[in-house]
């Protein structure tokens, strides 16, 4: 029975490839990088009055992943590097190398303000301190053919999606002991690809996209327990949200699908973002509990509103 609008809400330039919304609660904004090569942006969108400002950043080809920290400035992926911008002082932005040369996928920030990313082809997580503006060692994971991809900080608890087919969990805390959580064998093509991670507290459990498998995957943290949810979609899930119901909203770059899944009953449904290719990979939520969406190759914001 669930009723939603979905409005879309083009970007004013000539070409603009918005990847990774992040929702700013404080300003009631939504942040997004541009990944046309060398724009060297992120666009502001203001949600009361559905406008964009651009914001120019220096030493940046273009912008992928995004946190806020928490005096509400705005870190950034290059991918081989992390920016630093402040929206409220609109000082020119700081750029910090990433020593790899290795494309960094994912990035979380945890409570005392350190960045964690991950980088999948040398399994490595790197770490920066938004305080210091060093960066601390690089965590090896100790895994065999480890492919980290996406990150998230639950209270004291780093989780990441091996795209392997694991749940990897390190402590902000303490991280010299890493563990690693696999489905049995009963259920060994369960994890197929794992993309995206999200914590979602009131149920206890992480959930992943399963990007070749068409399926997200819920780890249950009381008893240890997969359960798999399978999306009749002709795309592949990637980025995940919740919506003011606790529906989780997956999006699929290779279609212009968006499911939403109830976690608790397992029901699911398909709606259809109106442009035909939207290409859109990552989706955020608002204070309201509406979904936004980064239309990359619809240059476009999309908004998906629940009634």
């Amino acid at each position: 029975r669930l009723k939603v609008d979905i409005q879309q809400f083009p970007i004013p330039a000539r070409q603009s490839w918005p990847l990774y919304p992040l929702f700013d609660n404080n300003r009631q904004i939504v942040w997004v990088g541009d990944t046309v090569i060398d724009s060297g942006r992120i666009w502001q969108f203001n949600i009361a009055t559905n406008t964009y400002k651009e914001h120019k950043l220096n030493d940046t080809s273009i912008v992928t992943a995004s946190v806020l920290d928490s005096n509400g400035n705005i870190w950034y992926l290059d991918p081989l590097l992390i920016g630093y911008y402040s929206p409220s002082s609109h000082t020119s932005n700081k750029v910090f190398d990433i020593q790899t040369n290795e494309t960094i996928f994912g990035m979380a920030i945890d409570d005392k303000g350190i960045i964690w990313m991950t980088s999948p082809n040398d399994a490595k997580i790197f770490r920066f301190d938004t305080n210091s503006k060093n960066f601390e060692p690089a965590i090896h994971l100790p895994f065999a053919k480890s492919r980290p991809l996406g990150i998230v900080f639950d209270e004291s608890t780093l989780w990441i999606a091996d795209e392997l087919g694991s749940l990897i969990r390190i402590s902000s805390i303490n991280t010299d002991t890493i563990y690693r959580y696999s489905p049995p064998h009963s259920l060994e093509d369960v994890l197929a690809s794992p993309t995206d991670i999200l914590s979602i507290p009131y149920l206890n459990s992480i959930f992943v996209s399963n990007h070749n498998d068409k399926s997200v995957t819920s780890f249950n943290l009381t008893d240890n327990q997969f359960r798999n949810y399978d999306l009749a979609t002709l795309g592949l899930p990637f980025g995940m949200a919740l919506d003011k119901l606790g529906n989780i909203w997956i999006v699929q770059h290779t279609s212009n699908q968006s499911f939403v899944l109830d976690p608790i009953s397992g029901d699911s449904r398909k709606f259809i973002i109106p442009h035909s290719n939207p290409y859109a990979q990552w989706v955020t939520s608002d204070s309201n509990g509406d979904v936004w969406l980064g239309e990359q190759l619809a240059g476009s914001l999309g908004k998906i509103i629940i009634n």
